[in-house]
């Protein structure tokens, strides 16, 4: 690491001419320490190397391993060193670049990269540069960034992760909208969904143009954004979508996806549309389970438990054995768990034997539901028992009101 371990003040390198600063670029670029983002940024300034940043791939990643490696154990050798006075940083500029990784630990501190982070982008650090100046910013401010800050980390955004940006309070649209571009095409999807996840949280909505961004990352987003706004989400989205990214969503969500996701799939085979519409069962109402139920799917377990207790439970015992097939096993192990413990309280537990499964909790052979809601007296008493179904034992009741 020869070049970023000079000593001895530096002259600018605007005063070396474009030229110099187009080579002083490419080295760095070669040998994997410069983001090409930054890259372009700082070309474009100096208009230096222009034609040659437009005709090069960017795949330096097979560079990267060796070279933290490296300057991981450099930096350990001299973590502890002491800032020079002539080295003091009081202000981000090009010197900066040629200062080894220790150095900018022991002479920049966090609040001039606060101040100035609009000119940290400017320049070609290196990712270790980077990750110093990210250090520093988290010890200034332990507690997560200001907006102030936010508003202009533009590429710095890149170095951060998803614990970091949960600790923000962002209710700037325009911040937001501002991140997402700087993040396309990154494979930022996590900080991408921490983002939109501390945006809603202020209560923030999205325009058309930052949903339209957003339909360019995986849907890791959507659990964040409220109903009215999952109603405007384009359908390449809803293709778009695993079962983990909506892991999170409440049932009014679910209640806008699924319709949404039905119409957008029902132009495929079978087979097809049922593969895409698990993720979005859970919003399914009940005759629609039923349709599946004569399709005979073969529901896996884990779709099951996630599907609406409401809509489970008037499938009848005949329906979900369709909906399940060779998986109706897994009853047994979820009968303590919603929604098959609602489902097997509403079964006749003769009817629940009949599945072989040891299936317990049904409604015992010659009693009846009945369904009773007590409204208020008109004196205005208090309700005594709420609706819900109540085992009542005919027999014996005739039995004992019969005259002896």
């Amino acid at each position: 690491m020869q070049i970023m371990g000079l000593q001895t003040a530096q002259p600018s390198l605007e005063s070396c001419g474009a030229s110099a600063h187009g080579s002083f670029l490419l080295l760095l670029l070669s040998l994997g320490w410069l983001l090409p983002s930054r890259a372009q940024a700082e070309d474009s300034r100096l208009g230096a190397m222009t034609p040659w940043l437009q005709g090069t791939s960017w795949d330096l990643s097979w560079q990267r391993p060796e070279l933290t490696v490296f300057l991981s154990r450099d930096r350990r050798d001299t973590e502890k060193k002491v800032c020079p006075p002539e080295r003091k940083a009081h202000a981000v500029d090009e010197n900066l670049v040629l200062y080894e990784e220790w150095e900018l630990e022991a002479c920049v501190d966090g609040a001039l990269l606060a101040a100035q982070m609009d000119l940290v982008n400017m320049l070609p650090f290196t990712y270790q540069q980077l990750g110093v100046f990210k250090r520093k910013l988290d010890e200034f401010y332990p507690q997560g960034y200001p907006e102030s800050l936010i508003q202009h980390l533009g590429y710095f955004f890149l170095e951060l992760t998803p614990a970091d940006i949960h600790k923000w309070n962002v209710t700037s649209l325009e911040t937001v909208k501002a991140l997402l571009q700087v993040s396309k095409g990154q494979k930022r999807d996590g900080q991408v969904a921490a983002l939109i996840a501390r945006y809603a949280a202020g209560g923030g909505q999205l325009d058309k143009a930052a949903l339209d961004t957003l339909a360019t990352f995986s849907p890791t987003y959507l659990c964040f954004l409220s109903p009215e706004q999952l109603g405007t989400v384009q359908p390449s989205v809803l293709w778009a979508v695993r079962p983990q990214h909506l892991e999170a969503c409440r049932p009014p969500q679910m209640h806008v996806l699924y319709p949404r996701a039905h119409a957008a799939f029902q132009n495929v085979s079978r087979s097809e549309y049922f593969a895409k519409i698990k993720p979005y069962l859970g919003g399914a109402p009940t005759e629609d389970l039923r349709a599946l139920s004569r399709q005979k799917v073969n529901m896996d377990m884990a779709t099951f438990k996630t599907l609406q207790t409401e809509a489970v439970l008037p499938l009848t015992i005949a329906e979900v054995q369709n909906l399940l097939g060779p998986n109706l096993v897994g009853l047994k192990a979820e009968e303590e768990n919603s929604p098959v413990r609602e489902w097997i309280l509403r079964q006749r537990q003769d009817d629940l034997d009949s599945l072989g499964l040891g299936l317990h909790g049904g409604i015992p052979n010659g009693y009846l539901v009945m369904d009773l809601s007590f409204r208020e007296a008109l004196s205005g008493a208090a309700r005594l028992l709420g609706p819900g179904p109540v085992l009542t034992a005919i027999p014996t009741l005739l039995l004992t009101l019969t005259p002896k």
